[in-house]
């Protein structure tokens, strides 16, 4: 009769040819699950960021400059804006560096100012209107939105500046009176 137990102590060589054959089964089972994989890859794919530009037909110049102006007077002046680089941008206006002289009463509270969007400049025909985005006292221009600008687009803007009348010479505490202001055309990424 042959039990089990007497073959485990009759030879430990065969203890140990059982014990193997166990850890081989048992590593067979184990590893025999279906285990694929399989990868692909683009070579030579490149990322690179867009550009962002913003220019304007006055570089660095005055858009308009009102001397010896008078009340019942105005002065216009234009700049050409355009989104120079090669992404689509939303930009907006800002008035900056306001300065009064003297600073009471203050000039820019009351002269009168009108900006128009004119549209594209190179527009000839079917043109849309003219657009004002602002009118009310220079000093209390905030910052305007003035929308979205595909890569290359220009827009022409017109500043109107106007002096209006007092009643019974209520404009002489304005007399030799002076402003200044810069404006600030911003572009963030659409």
């Amino acid at each position: 009769m042959f039990s089990l137990a007497s073959m485990f102590t009759a030879s430990p060589r065969r203890l140990l040819l059982v014990l193997g054959g166990l850890t081989i089964a048992t590593a067979t089972a184990v590893g025999s699950g279906a285990n694929f994989n399989s990868t692909s890859s683009n070579p030579g794919t490149l990322i690179t960021a867009g550009t962002l530009v913003v220019t304007d037909s006055a570089s660095g110049a005055s858009i308009l400059t009102a001397n010896m102006m008078k009340p019942g007077g105005s002065s216009s002046g234009a700049v050409n804006i355009k989104n120079g680089g090669n992404i689509p941008a939303t930009f907006t206006l800002a008035k900056a560096g306001l300065s009064d002289t003297p600073a009471a009463p203050a000039l820019s509270g009351k002269l009168e100012l009108e900006v128009k969007d004119l549209g594209d400049p190179a527009c000839v025909s079917s043109c849309p209107a003219p657009v004002t985005l602002y009118a009310g006292t220079l000093g209390s221009m905030g910052t305007l939105s003035l929308g979205a600008f595909a890569a290359e687009a220009t827009h022409r803007y017109q500043f109107t500046v106007s002096f209006p009348e007092g009643v019974n010479g209520a404009d002489n505490a304005y007399e030799g009176a002076a402003t200044r202001v810069e404006y600030v055309w911003t572009a963030t990424q659409s």
